[in-house]
């Protein structure tokens, strides 16, 4: 059983403790070797946020040599809105149709439950374990690129969760970035040989001004022994179910980089704002760069102005049917107020991004902002053969107006993803 290794020095900040907003009270003090439900032994801390950490448990009621005896803990702040939110979503995912073939590719919860601890109560989300996401995985590869026929089998793979979640599930991600797509073992002795090599080496830990002990995380399951693990859209705490085809979200979602149109003009958004958002990442993906280049002002904070001008000279200026919706929508206030990174409390989009962005006329009003630069300028990394299917496919999900984007099942079956050779 994993122990505690040797004590950090005072004043060192570890893991969680980075955060600005760290207060101890919030999180579970979690150490190797407890209980936690009644059924889960804690082994190894191996990530944190803001708002959880996460540890590897042994499932005690199962054989240590069994498939499945190792979880992973995700366990939640005791202020932490997102894990009753994440709980429910995950567990209509997980039983919306599990013979759809996405349904393996969008992990979800195997249990949850509560437990107790000294400043209140904590949500612990149990799932299968992940090699790691997909930003970590990316760098194992010479200048953050793996191989093209690997980048296309696992967009193809992400499609068909997507489709999965969108058709069968009526639900958007929101939040899909590459932190939030995870890797698999790619064989069952990684994640042994890392366990036994915790044994060896346990992890350093400090107790911090409160008495609370942290632990530094373990999160590399070493080298690479091959290129056959399957990737995982993970991490539900902000995805929002739209049961009726009628059912529009309107506040602001997404990463800054990946958000989509239709969310900085307030127009509404549904799955097609997911589809826009994955369309972006296929540049972090096959490129290991953003596809959008400056979106931030000078002093680093996001810009939706240049945003928007980016994606006037990638794709031309909106249609007039956004235009209209745009105009008819500016001033619709939100159900309730939404707020800002600076503090501010905003009602509407227009508050929000500081708009406006287009004129009655559905003129650009920065056009000074707009840069020289075309989609075609956006895909010089790929020779002639691979750029003429990546362009046509990536024109069918770089669009204005949300329902001309393809679904996600449509885009699956795209001529890009087709590739002769063998991953091994």
């Amino acid at each position: 059983m994993p122990s505690a290794g040797p004590p950090f020095p005072p004043g060192i900040l570890v893991d969680e403790e980075i955060s600005p907003v760290y207060n101890s009270k919030y999180f579970y003090p979690a150490k190797p070797g407890e209980v936690l439900g009644d059924r889960y032994q804690t082994l190894v801390k191996v990530g944190w946020g803001v708002s959880s950490t996460v540890w590897l448990g042994c499932d005690l009621q199962k054989q240590i040599e069994e498939p499945g005896s190792v979880v992973a803990l995700k366990i939640a702040n005791n202020n932490a809105s997102f894990a009753d939110h994440e709980c429910e979503v995950e567990e209509h995912i997980s039983t919306a149709d599990p013979s759809h073939r996405g349904r393996s590719l969008i992990r979800t919860l195997l249990d949850s439950f509560q437990v107790e601890g000294p400043e209140g109560s904590h949500s612990c989300l149990v799932y299968p374990p992940m090699r790691e996401p997909l930003s970590m995985y990316q760098r194992r590869f010479d200048e953050k690129k793996m191989p093209l026929p690997l980048v296309k089998t696992y967009i193809r793979a992400l499609l068909t969760g997507l489709d999965y979640l969108h058709k069968d599930c009526r639900t958007v991600h929101t939040d899909i970035k590459l932190e939030n797509i995870m890797v698999s073992f790619e064989d069952p002795t990684v994640l042994a040989e890392f366990l036994e090599s915790q044994l060896e080496k346990p992890m350093a830990f400090k107790v911090d001004s409160t008495g609370r002990p942290v632990y530094q995380s373990r999160s590399d399951f070493g080298p690479l022994k091959s290129l056959r693990s399957i990737p995982q859209l993970v991490d539900f705490g902000l995805a929002t179910r739209l049961e009726e085809d009628d059912d529009w979200g309107v506040w602001p979602i997404q990463p800054d980089h990946y958000r989509a149109p239709e969310v900085i003009l307030g127009i509404g958004w549904q799955m097609p704002a997911d589809i826009w958002n994955l369309g972006v990442l296929l540049w972090d993906l096959i490129e290991g760069k953003e596809l959008f280049q400056h979106i931030h002002d000078k002093q680093g904070r996001y810009d939706a102005k240049l945003h928007m001008a980016e994606m006037v000279a990638l794709l031309g200026p909106p249609p007039p049917e956004i235009m209209q919706r745009y105009q008819y929508m500016r001033e619709y206030p939100w159900p309730e107020p939404v707020r800002r990174k600076d503090d501010r409390l905003c009602e509407t989009a227009e508050e929000y991004f500081d708009g406006p962005f287009f004129d009655n006329n559905g003129r650009f009003i920065y056009e000074d902002l707009i840069p020289n630069r075309t989609l075609d300028d956006a895909v010089s990394f790929l020779d002639e053969a691979e750029r003429d299917n990546f362009v046509d496919l990536v024109k069918k999900i770089l669009v204005w107006h949300p329902n001309k984007r393809r679904t996600a099942g449509e885009l699956a079956a795209h001529p890009f993803f087709q590739t002769k050779q063998t991953i091994t």
